[in-house]
């Protein structure tokens, strides 16, 4: 099947669903806050970088996402029943460090992924040879081969490479934002991190804690004043003790 059958074949609803889509985008457009209109800031930011845009969005979305389940998490180790009341506040700090974390390296990495020096460094490193001078001979001594564009003008070509490297450039921006955030800060940089971090934020949820009255009866009675080898001996020499006494009884009976 053809792309453009395909595309004939999904146009009307698409056009459903745009319909659909106009009425609440339509009513966002009139809502206000003071003096300014919240769709207004969007369009606005859009129309400057649409790609930075939609990956803020993007990492936007993850990160809500990521603070609700911290807090879920949270208040769920707090209230469980099955953990250990001692061990509770552990598994707390380790859920609040872990998504703590989550939230503030993604936003790190992403501004920092994003950033437009950065950017442009690891697209030049990546990519950057395919659109340099070279690679513009080589794409236009390509072009002569081509029947239909073999009359193709520098002046016409030009704008067109420009415009290919900056649809590239946007998807590579897009890319690797959102693997710095989800996958780099995420996936590898929090586990590594978090652990150490829950003693420190037990310490913290704690603070304000009175100090547990260990009962009588579950008191440890380890004797830390005798040695371990003097307990086997004693140990050693009651068995000894045991033994000889068995064997007078039989000696008596």
């Amino acid at each position: 099947m053809k792309i453009s059958s395909i595309a004939k074949a999904t146009k009307p609803y698409i056009k459903k669903f745009n319909n659909l889509c106009e009425k609440p985008y339509r009513a966002l457009a009139n809502v206000k806050i003071g003096k300014y209109r919240p769709m207004d800031i969007v369009n606005d930011n859009y129309i400057a970088d649409n790609t930075k845009f939609i990956t803020g969005l993007g990492v936007t979305s993850i990160v809500l996402k990521d603070g609700v389940g911290c807090y879920m998490y949270v208040t769920q180790s707090l209230n469980n029943k099955e953990i250990p009341d001692d061990k509770r506040k552990f598994v707390a700090a380790l859920d609040l460090a872990n998504g703590g974390l989550m939230i503030l390296l993604q936003l790190g990495m992403f501004f920092t992924i994003s950033n437009k020096k950065v950017q442009e460094k690891m697209f030049n490193a990546l990519f950057g040879k395919h659109f340099d001078r070279a690679a513009s001979k080589g794409y236009q001594a390509m072009l002569k081969n081509n029947d239909l564009l073999k009359d193709m003008k520098g002046s016409d070509f030009h704008p067109v490479l420009n415009q290919a490297r900056k649809d590239v450039k946007a998807a590579f921006e897009n890319v690797t934002s959102l693997f710095a955030a989800s996958v780099v800060a995420k996936r590898m940089l929090v586990p590594f991190i978090a652990t150490p971090l829950a003693d420190k934020t037990k310490v913290w949820m704690s603070r304000n804690d009175k100090p547990v009255q260990v009962s009588k009866e579950t008191q440890n009675t380890y004797d830390t004043h005798k040695a371990g080898i003097d307990k086997k001996e004693n140990v050693k020499g009651q068995s000894e003790e045991h033994k000889h006494a068995n064997l007078l009884d039989r000696f008596k009976k």
